[in-house]
Protein backbone atom coordinates (compact mmCIF):
# COMPACT_ATOMS: atom_id res chain seq x y z
CA UNK A 1 0.00 0.00 0.00
CA UNK A 2 1.46 3.77 -0.76
CA UNK A 3 2.52 4.99 2.54
CA UNK A 4 1.99 8.57 1.97
CA UNK A 5 0.05 11.33 0.30
CA UNK A 6 -0.25 15.18 -0.08
CA UNK A 7 -4.06 16.30 -0.23
CA UNK A 8 -4.90 20.13 -1.03
CA UNK A 9 -1.66 21.72 0.72
CA UNK A 10 -2.10 20.05 4.46
CA UNK A 11 0.54 18.07 5.80
CA UNK A 12 1.38 14.32 4.24
CA UNK A 13 -0.39 11.46 6.33
CA UNK A 14 -0.44 7.63 5.39
CA UNK A 15 -2.86 6.88 2.67
CA UNK A 16 -4.37 4.26 5.01
CA UNK A 17 -5.11 6.65 7.43
CA UNK A 18 -6.85 9.40 4.96
CA UNK A 19 -8.44 6.91 3.09
CA UNK A 20 -10.25 5.68 6.41
CA UNK A 21 -11.80 8.73 7.41
CA UNK A 22 -12.81 9.41 3.83
CA UNK A 23 -14.24 6.56 2.74
CA UNK A 24 -12.59 3.54 1.05
CA UNK A 25 -13.10 1.59 -1.92
CA UNK A 26 -16.31 -0.03 -0.67
CA UNK A 27 -18.19 3.09 -1.38
CA UNK A 28 -20.99 2.26 -3.98
CA UNK A 29 -21.60 4.01 -7.09
CA UNK A 30 -23.72 5.86 -6.14
CA UNK A 31 -22.77 7.01 -3.14
CA UNK A 32 -20.06 8.64 -5.41
CA UNK A 33 -22.74 10.36 -7.60
CA UNK A 34 -24.30 11.70 -4.28
CA UNK A 35 -21.38 13.36 -2.70
CA UNK A 36 -20.72 14.97 -6.12
CA UNK A 37 -23.57 16.62 -6.80
CA UNK A 38 -24.71 17.23 -3.03
CA UNK A 39 -21.25 18.70 -2.06
CA UNK A 40 -21.43 20.15 1.56
CA UNK A 41 -25.16 20.09 2.30
CA UNK A 42 -27.10 16.80 2.40
CA UNK A 43 -31.17 17.64 2.08
CA UNK A 44 -32.85 15.45 0.16
CA UNK A 45 -31.57 11.87 1.55
CA UNK A 46 -33.80 11.40 4.69
CA UNK A 47 -36.71 9.49 5.93
CA UNK A 48 -39.32 9.92 8.33
CA UNK A 49 -41.10 7.51 10.39
CA UNK A 50 -44.34 8.44 12.70
CA UNK A 51 -45.69 6.62 15.44
CA UNK A 52 -49.43 6.19 15.46
CA UNK A 53 -50.17 9.20 17.99
CA UNK A 54 -48.30 11.10 15.58
CA UNK A 55 -45.97 12.66 18.67
CA UNK A 56 -42.60 11.14 18.10
CA UNK A 57 -40.45 11.49 14.80
CA UNK A 58 -37.11 10.24 13.33
CA UNK A 59 -35.45 11.66 10.77
CA UNK A 60 -32.03 10.70 9.15
CA UNK A 61 -29.50 12.01 6.43
CA UNK A 62 -26.01 12.18 5.53
CA UNK A 63 -22.96 14.40 6.38
CA UNK A 64 -21.13 15.09 3.30
CA UNK A 65 -18.32 17.60 2.89
CA UNK A 66 -16.61 19.17 -0.22
CA UNK A 67 -13.75 17.57 -1.03
CA UNK A 68 -13.66 13.92 -3.50
CA UNK A 69 -10.37 12.64 -4.80
CA UNK A 70 -9.79 12.28 -8.56
CA UNK A 71 -9.91 8.40 -7.98
CA UNK A 72 -13.28 8.83 -5.84
CA UNK A 73 -11.68 6.53 -2.94
CA UNK A 74 -12.17 9.67 -0.92
CA UNK A 75 -16.35 11.00 -0.74
CA UNK A 76 -17.60 13.65 0.79
CA UNK A 77 -14.78 14.35 3.27
CA UNK A 78 -13.78 17.95 5.13
CA UNK A 79 -10.22 19.27 5.08
CA UNK A 80 -8.56 21.30 7.50
CA UNK A 81 -9.69 24.64 6.94
CA UNK A 82 -12.69 23.76 5.09
CA UNK A 83 -16.62 23.92 6.28
CA UNK A 84 -19.60 21.41 5.65
CA UNK A 85 -23.26 22.04 6.30
CA UNK A 86 -26.23 20.29 6.37
CA UNK A 87 -29.81 21.40 7.23
CA UNK A 88 -32.22 19.38 9.45
CA UNK A 89 -36.39 19.69 9.54
CA UNK A 90 -37.64 21.81 12.38
CA UNK A 91 -40.80 20.12 14.42
CA UNK A 92 -42.64 22.16 16.85
CA UNK A 93 -41.78 20.05 19.83
CA UNK A 94 -38.15 19.77 21.37
CA UNK A 95 -36.07 17.38 19.32
CA UNK A 96 -32.75 16.05 19.69
CA UNK A 97 -30.06 15.83 17.19
CA UNK A 98 -27.55 12.49 16.88
CA UNK A 99 -24.76 12.18 14.37
CA UNK A 100 -21.47 10.25 13.97
CA UNK A 101 -18.43 11.28 11.20
CA UNK A 102 -14.74 9.95 12.02
CA UNK A 103 -12.00 11.74 12.70
CA UNK A 104 -10.08 10.81 9.89
CA UNK A 105 -6.63 10.50 10.97
CA UNK A 106 -7.15 7.68 13.58
CA UNK A 107 -7.50 4.71 11.32
CA UNK A 108 -8.34 1.86 12.43
CA UNK A 109 -8.10 3.34 16.18
CA UNK A 110 -12.08 4.24 15.08
CA UNK A 111 -12.26 7.99 16.79
CA UNK A 112 -15.14 9.64 16.00
CA UNK A 113 -17.50 13.10 16.81
CA UNK A 114 -20.83 13.01 18.40
CA UNK A 115 -22.83 14.63 20.39
CA UNK A 116 -21.46 14.98 24.08
CA UNK A 117 -24.92 13.63 25.74
CA UNK A 118 -26.25 10.45 24.76
CA UNK A 119 -29.43 12.03 24.43
CA UNK A 120 -28.38 14.35 21.71
CA UNK A 121 -28.18 18.18 21.20
CA UNK A 122 -31.66 19.23 22.34
CA UNK A 123 -33.32 21.48 19.94
CA UNK A 124 -35.93 24.09 20.32
CA UNK A 125 -37.04 26.76 18.17
CA UNK A 126 -38.41 29.07 20.25
CA UNK A 127 -34.78 29.42 21.46
CA UNK A 128 -33.61 30.63 18.07
CA UNK A 129 -34.58 34.37 18.93
CA UNK A 130 -33.66 36.89 16.34
CA UNK A 131 -31.56 35.26 14.00
CA UNK A 132 -29.25 34.28 16.47
CA UNK A 133 -26.83 31.39 15.75
CA UNK A 134 -26.40 28.57 18.63
CA UNK A 135 -22.51 27.12 19.24
CA UNK A 136 -22.57 24.20 19.89
CA UNK A 137 -19.26 23.37 20.07
CA UNK A 138 -18.53 22.07 23.31
CA UNK A 139 -21.72 19.58 22.91
CA UNK A 140 -19.67 17.79 20.67
CA UNK A 141 -17.04 15.20 22.11
CA UNK A 142 -14.71 12.19 20.54
CA UNK A 143 -15.42 8.85 20.82
CA UNK A 144 -14.04 5.66 20.00
CA UNK A 145 -15.78 2.51 18.00
CA UNK A 146 -12.47 0.62 16.94
CA UNK A 147 -15.05 -2.87 17.00
CA UNK A 148 -18.65 -3.49 17.20
CA UNK A 149 -18.56 -3.79 20.35
CA UNK A 150 -17.00 -0.53 21.51
CA UNK A 151 -18.29 3.04 21.85
CA UNK A 152 -16.94 4.85 24.07
CA UNK A 153 -15.43 8.69 24.94
CA UNK A 154 -12.11 9.25 24.47
CA UNK A 155 -10.39 11.09 26.91
CA UNK A 156 -6.20 10.84 26.75
CA UNK A 157 -3.96 10.61 23.98
CA UNK A 158 -3.33 7.11 22.02
CA UNK A 159 0.24 6.78 21.49
CA UNK A 160 0.85 9.20 18.56
CA UNK A 161 -2.74 10.13 18.23
CA UNK A 162 -3.65 13.46 19.88
CA UNK A 163 -6.54 14.19 22.04
CA UNK A 164 -7.86 17.32 22.55
CA UNK A 165 -11.00 19.26 23.72
CA UNK A 166 -13.33 19.92 20.73
CA UNK A 167 -12.33 23.48 20.16
CA UNK A 168 -9.02 22.08 19.00
CA UNK A 169 -10.38 20.35 16.07
CA UNK A 170 -13.75 21.97 15.30
CA UNK A 171 -16.45 25.07 15.37
CA UNK A 172 -20.00 24.02 15.44
CA UNK A 173 -22.95 25.76 15.09
CA UNK A 174 -26.69 25.56 14.31
CA UNK A 175 -29.15 28.45 13.18
CA UNK A 176 -32.95 28.54 12.30
CA UNK A 177 -33.34 29.61 8.43
CA UNK A 178 -36.21 28.55 6.35
CA UNK A 179 -38.11 26.17 8.57
CA UNK A 180 -34.61 24.29 8.95
CA UNK A 181 -32.22 23.93 11.32
CA UNK A 182 -28.45 24.71 9.57
CA UNK A 183 -25.66 23.04 11.35
CA UNK A 184 -22.40 24.35 10.09
CA UNK A 185 -19.18 22.44 11.38
CA UNK A 186 -15.20 24.14 10.34
CA UNK A 187 -12.43 22.04 10.45
CA UNK A 188 -10.15 24.36 12.55
CA UNK A 189 -7.27 20.87 13.34
CA UNK A 190 -3.79 21.91 13.05
CA UNK A 191 -0.58 21.15 14.41
CA UNK A 192 -0.95 17.35 16.42
CA UNK A 193 -4.45 17.66 15.90
CA UNK A 194 -4.59 17.96 11.93
CA UNK A 195 -6.82 15.50 10.87
CA UNK A 196 -9.54 15.76 7.86
CA UNK A 197 -12.83 14.16 8.64
CA UNK A 198 -15.03 11.91 7.21
CA UNK A 199 -18.62 12.40 5.72
CA UNK A 200 -21.09 11.11 8.31
CA UNK A 201 -25.08 10.10 9.06
CA UNK A 202 -27.23 12.44 11.21
CA UNK A 203 -30.72 11.44 12.75
CA UNK A 204 -33.29 13.88 14.60
CA UNK A 205 -36.02 12.50 17.02
CA UNK A 206 -38.51 13.92 19.10
CA UNK A 207 -37.63 11.27 21.40
CA UNK A 208 -35.01 11.63 24.41
CA UNK A 209 -33.42 8.86 24.23
CA UNK A 210 -29.71 6.92 23.91
CA UNK A 211 -29.20 7.55 20.05
CA UNK A 212 -27.26 5.15 17.56
CA UNK A 213 -23.62 7.70 18.30
CA UNK A 214 -23.83 6.09 21.21
CA UNK A 215 -24.61 2.81 20.47
CA UNK A 216 -22.07 0.32 19.97
CA UNK A 217 -22.59 -1.34 16.44
CA UNK A 218 -21.07 -2.88 13.50
CA UNK A 219 -21.81 -0.12 10.97
CA UNK A 220 -20.78 2.50 13.63
CA UNK A 221 -17.31 0.80 13.75
CA UNK A 222 -17.13 0.81 9.61
CA UNK A 223 -18.03 4.77 9.81
CA UNK A 224 -15.52 5.26 12.49
CA UNK A 225 -12.83 2.74 11.51
CA UNK A 226 -13.43 3.34 7.36
CA UNK A 227 -15.24 6.67 7.14
CA UNK A 228 -17.35 4.82 4.90
CA UNK A 229 -21.42 5.97 5.77
CA UNK A 230 -23.43 3.61 3.89
CA UNK A 231 -24.04 0.87 6.36
CA UNK A 232 -24.87 3.34 9.10
CA UNK A 233 -26.84 5.48 6.87
CA UNK A 234 -28.70 2.46 5.96
CA UNK A 235 -29.20 1.28 9.43
CA UNK A 236 -30.40 4.42 11.07
CA UNK A 237 -32.62 5.29 7.88
CA UNK A 238 -34.80 2.07 8.07
CA UNK A 239 -35.18 1.80 11.96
Amino acid sequence: MIKKILIGGFTAVSMSLLLAGCGTNSTSSSQSKSDESTAMTSQSSSSTSMSSDKTMQNQAGEIIGNYNSDDKKVLGATRPGETVEFKVPVSNQEEYLHFAFMHAASGDKGWYFAPKSEDGVALNKDAFKDNMTMDITNDIALYAAPNETTATMVTKDDGTLKYGDTDKFMTASVALKDDMYVVTIKNISDGDMKTPFSSGVWEVTTDKEKGFDHTASKELSTLATSGNRTDLYKKVSEK
